[in-house]
């Protein structure tokens, strides 16, 4: 059978409360004919680390590898419901056994057959390699059988209902055997899937240069000829260059480049829920930071309203919980368990040894939207006796200092949502998870995180999240700040475009008017 999931109300209820007003361009004008033709030009932020969804790191590497790959399973942005990808059917014969019926016909982009082999061996890789950085994706994937020629079937050491949804992301994008095999390392700098859109050229930190795949499997897709994605660091800059009609469309922007854009009646601005949070990520594997009252003492000197209020304009949520208020899997007794307490957090520091105050080394970006976000935040912890040792660099600079090379104590930067709640749990909180620099899971994490896996109905799993959401809270695991609206600005040519909640576009169906 096909996945089934809850309804956009059902995911966030309310959104519009979390957000501001919804201005969705596909439903303004359901009523255009898609037009065939044309290069959409793009302006986005962040240059990715990597175009493997193996090592890839940040959530905008998305932007690319959704219009490249293609996943095994797929969803609607909006609700996150679950419907068919690579896979076409799927269904769990017993709670540890998932059954995945897979399209005929299709090929990479370099002519290499997609089949049950080439699924297996891209499973396999993004398991056991190395150098895989999404490992704690698969990690109740205990064997992969090539059960028929379009068959899959994936057995499990324990349930996951949660498993179909994470086959939506990176490790259920599907790269070319022969290019992995034939590239090497150098997979990290191209991309051969089966996705709409073909990797031509990437220029770092300045383009990506993509073109139709003419041979999609997906009947009359895409409507683009190809999209050109250009790197521009500073968030202003690029919502001015959709002003200046530069670009048709800039992405991963925040609230104030919504308020510049918003002085241009020629552009459309799109703003609407999201599951991308703001925080700190702390390695808690060794001192200062293995000890829980300095990571409280961190949450309870924040001041979360100012911080929206100065940041968002009052448009975003402010928040103890990675996951929105909203949002079915949330509990809302715990949501906002961190107050404003500043004679808290000294206490807590001077418990802990710490009369003084503290210094910790801190990673966080350095473009001009992230440098003031850090500033606030930085003399809102001093006035509690904790003081931020910033270091501002690239965002895959700053992952690959805290995350991989284990240099300073936090790193502030912004975390992506997922389809399934569980996902967002474990990218961050497993010991083999890249997000969580130290390595190791706190006593009690894993049992809580297991019961929301194993859990086969929604109320059940909703009672699961409520209380893991109070352990990754009361032990502080991480400090968030708010979660983010999302905004992109275009030209009124663009049509049939949406992030969703999710927060990272896909291109298959958008299209430009004449």
């Amino acid at each position: 059978m096909f996945g089934s999931g809850p309804s956009r109300r059902t995911v966030l209820k309310g959104a519009a409360a979390a957000s501001s007003v919804v201005l969705l361009p596909s439903l303004v004008r359901a009523a255009d004919e898609p037009r065939r033709g044309g290069t959409l030009r793009v302006a986005q932020p962040y240059n990715p680390a990597a175009i493997d969804p193996m090592t890839g790191r940040n959530l905008p590497d998305l932007n690319v590898l959704y219009a490249v790959y293609d996943g095994l399973i797929d969803f609607d942005p909006n609700t996150l419901v679950l419907k068919p990808g690579l896979a076409e059917a799927w269904r769990f014969t017993d709670p540890k056994t998932l059954v995945l019926d897979l399209v005929d016909g299709v090929e990479f982009h370099d002519g290499t057959p997609f089949n049950a082999e080439a699924v297996k061996f891209n499973l396999e890789r993004y398991r056991v390699d190395p150098r895989s950085n999404v490992k704690s994706d698969l990690n109740v994937v205990a064997t992969i059988e090539v059960s028929g020629k379009s068959q899959v079937t994936l057995h499990l050491s324990r349930p996951n209902a949660g498993l179909p949804a994470i086959l939506t992301t990176r490790v259920g994008l599907m790269l070319s055997p022969t290019a992995i095999k034939t590239k090497g390392p150098n997979v990290d700098r191209i991309a051969v899937g089966t996705g709409p859109f073909k990797f031509v050229e990437w220029q770092d930190n300045a383009s990506f240069t993509l073109v139709r795949n003419d041979k999609y499997w997906k009947s009359g897709l895409p409507y683009l000829d190809g999209i050109k994605i250009s790197i521009i660091n500073e968030l202003n800059t690029a919502v001015r260059t959709a002003m200046t009609g530069e670009t048709d469309l800039a992405i991963d922007l925040q609230v104030p480049q919504k308020l510049i854009a918003d002085r241009d009646s020629k552009l459309v601005v799109q703003t609407g829920a999201s599951l991308v949070f703001y925080g700190m990520f702390m390695n808690y594997a060794r001192a200062p930071l293995n000890d829980a009252r300095i990571r409280q003492a961190l949450n309870y000197a924040l001041d979360r309203d100012e911080l929206n209020k100065v940041l968002n304009a009052g448009l975003g949520e402010p928040t103890s919980s990675i996951l929105p208020k909203e949002h079915w899997a949330t509990d809302p007794s715990t949501f906002n368990y961190y107050t404003h307490d500043p004679d808290k957090a000294r206490a807590l520091l001077k418990e802990a040894g710490f009369a003084s105050g503290i210094e910790l080394p801190t990673f966080g970006w350095a473009d001009q939207v992230a440098m003031q976000r850090q500033e606030l935040l930085m003399s809102q912890l001093a006035r509690s006796g904790i003081r931020l040792k910033l270091t501002p660099t690239t965002p895959q600079q700053a992952m690959q200092n805290f995350m991989l090379e284990k240099k300073g104590e936090i790193l502030i930067s912004p975390s992506g949502g997922y389809p399934d709640p569980s996902q967002s749990y474990e990218v961050q909180f497993a010991k083999d998870a890249l997000r969580n620099a130290g390595k190791i899971e706190l006593p009690g994490f894993r049992p809580l995180m297991d019961a929301t896996e194993s859990a086969q109905d929604q109320a059940t799993r909703k009672a699961a999240f409520a209380e893991l959401q109070r352990f990754v809270i009361e032990q502080a695991l991480q400090v968030v700040q708010y979660i983010a609206p999302g905004v992109s600005v275009m030209s009124p040519k663009l049509r049939n475009f949406e992030t969703g909640i999710i927060g990272t576009p896909k291109f298959q169906e958008v299209w430009l008017a004449a």
